[in-house]
């Protein structure tokens, strides 16, 4: 019979012999994965770039209407700063999205938008409510014209009949 310590040390041997194994186990079927993701450089995913649905709704439209109201309120700084951003903003729609769908935006812009938008700043500048009010609509109309030529003739701008951006005041203070 062996003494005692020499079976305990057998023992904890044959322990740590299978906890050896478990570990080389865990190491190389969990920690490869770990390691080459960690080896692998982060790829940061393409900024972002607003499509031309993107521009219309959240850049054009908010400030046509704010143009609208800041005119026929008489607030002609107000109407100039909102031309003026919709004016940028078709700068940026012809930047960043010159065709659609085969569609020549950025022509269509220049032809359609640009005239239309100098004859509103051309009111502003004079401060004609009535120049305003016919510049509006032309540049309105430009906008419909746009759209039908798109084939999207079911996109129907108005002049806006009421305020939807109760947080903000128009008038003239």
């Amino acid at each position: 019979m062996e003494p005692m310590s020499t079976s305990r040390s057998k023992t904890a041997a044959s322990v740590w012999r299978k906890h050896r194994i478990v570990l080389l186990f865990v190491i190389a079927s969990g920690a490869a994965p770990v390691i080459a993701l960690a080896a692998e450089p982060s790829v940061a995913p393409p900024p972002y770039a607003p499509g031309l649905g993107d521009f219309m709704t959240a850049y054009v439209q908010p400030h046509h209407i704010k143009l609208w109201l800041a005119g026929d309120a008489g607030n002609w700084k107000l109407a100039a700063y909102e031309a003026s951003e919709l004016g940028e903003t078709f700068e940026d729609v012809s930047t960043y999205a010159p065709t659609w769908k085969g569609v020549p935006v950025a022509d269509w812009v220049k032809a359609l938008m640009t005239p239309t938008l100098r004859a509103v700043n051309t009111a502003i500048a004079a401060r004609d409510s009535a120049a305003f009010k016919s510049a509006y609509a032309s540049l309105t109309g430009a906008c419909n014209a746009c759209h039908v030529k798109a084939r999207h003739e079911f996109l129907q701008i108005e002049i806006p009949g009421s305020d939807p951006y109760p947080d903000q005041n128009f008038t003239v203070r």
